[in-house]
Order: structure tokens, then sequence, then C-alpha cells
């Protein structure tokens, strides 16, 4: 590969000349004439700009073939797809099609390379690869659920009237006959998931025996009744998590199936004769079965026509090995691995969570022009310093002290006629001021609901977590490093939850309460706030869980003043059930817990009411660190 752009996988196999706009190398490295026009794509590709960087966002670049190329390609290196409408043209779909195939298409591109992005994203994307090649029944079934998952963010991300040419598709070009019945069993369940999917007010007629296990799949659902395979087909579903669903719920179905549709193709080809002679035999003298991808090939044909491919499997993999050589380990990204590998995180997320920390030096706070994380670091010191030991301040030597310092100088000066020489050392005690506190538990609590992905809120959420998790754990470490120089020590703990509508995940601390926050904890809180499933805003289930984890020690201690405990609550919404959680912040703060709460944009401007007097608004996500080092400031200050 000579750079970045210049191999480009394609469909059909072969790289663009980018010497030569007139030829294109095959895969034999022979030049063959160029097959289509080379405006075609350009115009196509110009026309509906609009619409396909509307699909992008930025994600990817979206270019129009080269000369040469009469399909899709895709680079995973350079994040760029290349469109070509003679692939639907010849299907003899319309122009509106033919872009809302190629929106389609997009689709595909965008969840490989979001897959690839995960956490060991290139074992995942091999494996995948590995399956749908060993099995054309496999393939079939993951492209049909792929299908309605890529079909429903097309519509999404764009609008009603795209939803519409989406059904003109199916009922007009590629699913124009319902009746199933003449495919084999496994066939007619993936054809027919996807197509009642994507058309949901016409079935197919299927086989008894499919449409039972059809409708059972459906009935599949969650705890609050949503059914699974739309939860796994939701756009913002990760393809792996997907992948998951599909092989714990929907292969072993199209497995079954299979396995007798092959034993009916046995029993009819010998039935026929037609087996006769083939294969080897068993042990029971009965012929073993043939490869089902050969067996069922004249099905799968017929059903690529209903959801055609663009790229092949085999282009696809070409395309994951020139990323593979790309991506292949530096000494630097191998040392990084293992110690991954040795605390226990995936070599993306600790990459991750360190770039996170260090933009943390960028930010400023806009009252001090400071750092924020110096800041908070200057207090924290301030903090230390205020409970040092009394110190012994010297002044010498002196006439009369506590101490004689000098035995030689005393003698000295005495035969030279001092009287009163000055050999003493006097003490003076120093008290340093401050509350004596001995404990600090701080507990944060964050936002893991769905509205958090909109913006940036849910990446400036994690850099706020960060802040907080790296002062934090800084803090306790100079706290405990220095515990023999204090007169009072300090022990610091934190523990960490999240709210997202599932009862045992909100009662649940991501992070138990303690005093030490290593970098595993750090890093793995960083990536579950990078998720956000929740439907409501289930806040008050945690407070209560907080406040019932309250022993009776622990009270006594915050009465006493011998622990302060604070709880921050990071919001972007209402609560679902203000009442409620207005009740436990009553109880918290009865018992003498700090509770605080930081509204994120003007979607969270109620938490400046519901936890008054100490209720923040950032008023734009990039300001919630700041707004959170305030928090900080403002309720440690007087430790």
């Amino acid at each position: 590969m000579k750079n970045g752009r210049e191999h480009i996988i394609l469909a059909k196999g072969g790289k663009v000349d980018k010497g030569r706009k007139d030829v294109v190398h095959d895969d034999t490295d022979d030049v063959v004439e160029k097959k289509t026009e080379p405006n075609e794509a350009y115009e196509f590709a110009d026309r509906n700009r609009d619409i396909f960087e509307q699909m992008a966002r930025g994600r990817i670049h979206i270019e129009p073939a080269p000369p040469g190329v009469d399909t899709f390609a895709f680079d995973l290196n350079t994040n760029t797809i290349y469109i070509h409408p003679r692939f639907y043209r010849e299907l003899d779909l319309s122009e509106v099609k033919t872009t809302f195939a190629t929106l389609h298409e997009i689709q595909h591109f965008l969840e490989k390379l979001a897959v690839l992005a995960e956490d060991d994203g290139a074992l995942k994307f091999e494996q995948y690869l590995k399956r749908i090649k060993s099995s054309r029944a496999y393939s079939l079934m993951d492209n049909c659920v792929a299908d309605v998952r890529e079909n429903k963010a097309v519509v999404r991300d764009t609008n009603e009237d795209i939803g519409e040419v989406e059904v003109l598709c199916y009922k007009e070009d590629l699913f124009p006959e319902l009746d199933l019945t003449s495919e084999p069993k496994h066939v007619q369940f993936c054809d027919a998931l996807l197509r009642e999917a994507r058309v949901p007010d016409e079935k197919c007629a299927l086989d008894p025996e499919v449409r039972i296990k059809l409708e059972a799949l459906r009935e599949l659902k969650d705890d609050d009744g949503t059914p699974l395979l739309s939860i796994f087909t939701d756009p913002d579903v990760p393809m792996s998590l997907r992948h998951l669903f599909q092989n714990e719920q929907v292969w072993p179905v199209v497995k079954e199936l299979l396995d007798k549709d092959i034993e009916e193709k046995n029993k009819e080809d010998k039935k026929t004769g037609k087996g006769k002679g083939k294969g080897k035999s068993g042990k029971s003298g009965e012929p073993k079965s043939a490869d089902p991808d050969k067996m069922f090939a004249d099905a799968y044909a017929r059903s690529d026509k209903r959801h055609p491919h663009a790229i092949s499997t085999d282009d696809t993999d070409k395309a994951f090995k020139e990323w593979q050589k790309e991506h292949s380990e530096s000494p630097l990204d191998k040392a990084l691995r293992e110690h991954a590998e040795k605390i226990g995180v995936s070599k993306e997320a600790l990459l991750r969570y360190r770039e996170l920390a260090q933009s943390l030096e960028n930010i400023i706070d806009p009252d001090t022009g400071e750092s924020i994380k110096d800041d908070l670091r200057e207090l924290l010191s301030r903090i230390i310093s205020s409970r040092l030991k009394k110190v012994h301040e010297p002044r010498y030597p002196v006439e009369e002290g506590e101490e004689l310092i000098d035995h030689a100088g005393a003698v000295a000066q005495t035969k030279a006629g001092h009287p009163e020489p000055r050999v003493f050392e006097r003490i003076e005690i120093v008290e340093r001021k401050g509350e004596k506190a001995g404990e600090v538990e701080i507990t944060l609590v964050f936002d893991r609901t769905v509205s958090m992905k909109e913006g940036t809120k849910s990446t400036e959420q994690r850099r706020a977590g960060v802040l907080a998790m790296e002062v934090l754990k800084d803090f306790g470490e100079d706290c405990e490093e220095r515990k023999s120089d204090m007169e009072y020590p300090l022990l610091t703990s934190t523990e960490i939850y999240s709210f997202q509508n599932s009862v045992d995940d909100d009662k649940k601390p991501r992070k138990e309460m303690s005093p030490e926050l290593s970098e595993k904890a750090r890093v793995e809180v960083s990536e579950l706030l990078r998720t956000t499933p929740g439907r409501h805003t289930t806040d008050y289930t945690t407070l209560k869980a907080i406040r019932e984890g309250l022993d009776e020690d622990t009270l006594e201690k915050i009465k006493e003043g011998l622990l302060k405990k604070i709880v921050i609550i990071f919001t972007d919404g209402e609560s679902g059930n203000e009442p409620k959680l207005l009740e436990e912040i009553k109880l918290l703060r009865e018992a003498g817990v700090v509770v605080a709460g930081i509204g994120i944009t003007e979607d969270g401007k109620s938490a400046v009411r519901v936890y008054a007097p100490h209720g923040t608004l950032a008023k734009k996500a990039e300001n919630l660190s700041p707004a959170l080092a305030s928090v900080l400031k403002e309720h440690l200050r007087d430790l």
C-alpha cells in the first residue's frame, strides 16, 4: 500500500490507477478499459450531497467512485466510502430509490467502523467475518437483521419521505412477492423477519412452523415489555451487542430450521435418486450431508436479490486486512496494551481515559483564568497544610531560651567576658487553624439516560467524572503520604453511582466507597459513562439507596463532625418522580449529608431549584467540568 488513499478495496476487486484516469487494474494487474461514464458517479454524488452529508455527520468521507469503478467501495483506513449509482440502477431502481439504497450502504459502513472502534474491535470484526464466510445461512441471518437496523437509522436520520421510499422499495422492487413458502424454512424465516419488520402492515405467507418461530422471537421482551428484536436493531445499539443477540436468540432458531431443511432435502434427494453416488457414506450407510451452502445455493441466490449486497464478504475481508496492516502494533502500543492487560482493562479503554485526563489541563476556570485542575489541587494542598502538626519555630542564638545549643560557644563567650552568651534556642508554638473532621466521603451520581447522547453532554460528563476522580485520587494519596505530619489526619473515600432506569444498576454503586481509586476503577467508570441506555430519570432510586446505606456509625460520625459526607448528582432533565427525589434530598440533609446537584445544559435547569441552595447549572455541556470544580471547592474548602 503506497499511501492511505491509493489502495481502495472494490466490490469486484482491483485498485484505482491514480496515475491514469482512463484505466483500472484488475486483481491480476492487467489493464482493462474503464466500464462507466466518468461523470456518472460524480453527478449522482453531487445531486444528493446534502442528504449524504446529513447521514455522515462528519464521521466519514463520502466520495464518488473513481473512474473505472462502477459499484461501491470503501477504505477503512481513511473512513471513506465510494459510491456509484450503477449497482442499484441495474436492479431497475429509480433515482430516489437508489438514493435510499446508498444511504443504506452508508449505514452499513458506519456500523463497521463503529465496531472497529470498540474495545478489541479488530478481534470482534475478525470473528464476525469468519462466521459470515463460513455459513451462507448465518450470513443471510446477519444481513437481514442488520438491514432492519440500517433502515431504521436511515429513516431516523433523514425524514419520513425517505421512509415511504423504503416501503416502496420493498413492495415494488425487492419483495413484491409475499409468498415465501417455496423457499427453505430457514430462508423464509430470515427474509420474513426483514420484510415484516420494515413493512409491518403486510404479512408474508410462511410455513406454519416458520410463522410460529418468528412470532416467538418477536415475543421476547425486556422487563419494560419492549421487544428484544426492537432493542437490538436500534441504531444506537453497538454492532457487537447486536451480534450477541443474534448468536444467542436468532441463530439457534435459524440453525434448527436449517437442520430440518437439510434433513428434508436429503430425504427428497434419496427419494428421487439425486443424491445417489454423491458423498461418502457414514457408519449407518446413509450418505453424509452435503455442504448446505451448495445444497441451498439457488435459494440463497434468490434471497440475495431481495436484499442485494453492494459489497461482497470477500471484499470486506480485503478491506479489513488492509486496515490491519495500517494498525500494526508499535512498541508504544505494545507497552500500553501490556499495561492495560496487567490492570485488567482494554488498551482502547485505557487510551481513551488517558486522552480525556490529558484534556483536563486545557480547561480554564473563567473566574480565575487558571486551570481548573490546578485550582482544585491548590485548594486541596491548602487543606493539607492547615492540618499540619504544631510547628516549632526557633529563634537563635539568644541570651535566654529553652535549649542550650552551643556548648563550646557558651564556654568561649563566658571566658571572653560575656555574662549572657547568645547560645540558647527559644521555641515558639504556632498552631495551624482549621476544621478537624477526620474523614470526607464523596459520592458522585451520574446520569446515564438516553438524552445524554444529545450533543456533547455524555462526553463532557465523562470529562467531569475523570476530573473528579483524578483530583480526588491525588488528594487521597497526598493525605496518606503526609499522614504522619498532620495533627489531624484526613481520610478521603469515594464511591460512584449512576441512574438509568434499572433497579439493580441504580441501587448498586459502580465503584464501592473506599479510599482507593485505582486506575482500573477510574477507567471502568469512564467507560461506563460512554453508555447511556436509560429511558427514565430515576435519580430518586439512587439517592434512596445512598441514604439506606448510612449505618449508625456513619450517622454518629457525621453528627459529631468527624465525617463530612458529600453527594453530587449530575442530571440533564427533570426527575421521573420529583416528590420522591425531594423527600430523599430532605432526609439526607437532615442526616447531615451535603447534597448538591449539577444541571447539564438548559435541559437540566430544574436542578437549580430541586437541589437549592446547592443547585448549579452548566448552561453549556462544556461548562460542566468548571461547574463541578466550583461545587467541590465550595464544599471542601472548610476542611
